[in-house]
């Protein structure tokens, strides 16, 4: 199975993330591509946004950052290192890895690997094709075994490689898109920002 590719995956989320975003009905508070503040406040590309903050704003101050070539490098550095690798998305289809490398950007890394746990223990037909993981927000041997597991049920008459990618993409979306119309009917505030949410399911 060919391996997946970090750049594929970063390029397509940040069509999803833009530039630099404050606004207070957002939950995420302020972010640049992506990177939420409250959440990365030690994110060393912060120091290069506050000081452009200073002389700039909206566009004139997203074109600055986007045409920084040292903080477009620590923007693709932070993914790689925290979401990319530590989440070994390189061992899997790059459909998959896209699908939960945007996920763990937008709701972040835990909860989308619990997406993908909670996928692979549904997919499994009762433990039939292989044992249930434990659904812990982590990507380790179980869950890469299960996953190998699960792709090798190609050998099925019924079954092809690309309808194993669907299906799996199928479930991940609808924990995904649960998510979003949960966090809408919590908070009404955030019915702002679901046609954004959705376009990424």
């Amino acid at each position: 199975m060919e391996k997946s590719n970090f750049i594929n995956a970063y390029l397509k989320t940040n069509g999803h993330e833009g530039g630099y975003v404050n606004n207070p009905a957002d939950n995420g508070g302020e972010t640049y591509r992506g990177i939420a503040r409250k959440f990365w406040p030690k994110w060393k590309g912060w120091a290069f946004v506050d000081i452009l903050k200073e002389k700039y704003s909206g566009a004139k101050l997203d074109a600055r950052l986007a045409s920084n070539a040292g903080v477009q490098a620590m923007v693709e550095e932070f993914y790689l290192d925290n979401f990319w690798m530590k989440s070994q998305l390189y061992e899997f289809d790059q459909n998959i890895a896209d699908e939960i490398y945007d996920t763990s950007v937008n709701q972040g890394r835990k909860t989308a690997i619990i997406y993908f746990q909670k996928a692979l223990n549904i997919l499994n037909r009762n433990q039939r094709d292989y044992q249930d993981i434990e659904v812990d927000g982590q990507i380790g041997l179980n869950t890469l075994l299960a996953y190998d597991a699960y792709m090798a049920t190609e050998q099925f008459s019924s079954r092809t490689y690309l309808q194993l990618i669907a299906t799996l993409l199928k479930v991940l979306n609808y924990y995904q898109l649960e998510r979003y119309i949960d966090i809408a009917n919590r908070d009404k505030i955030q019915e702002l920002f679901v046609m954004g949410w959705v376009a990424r399911v």
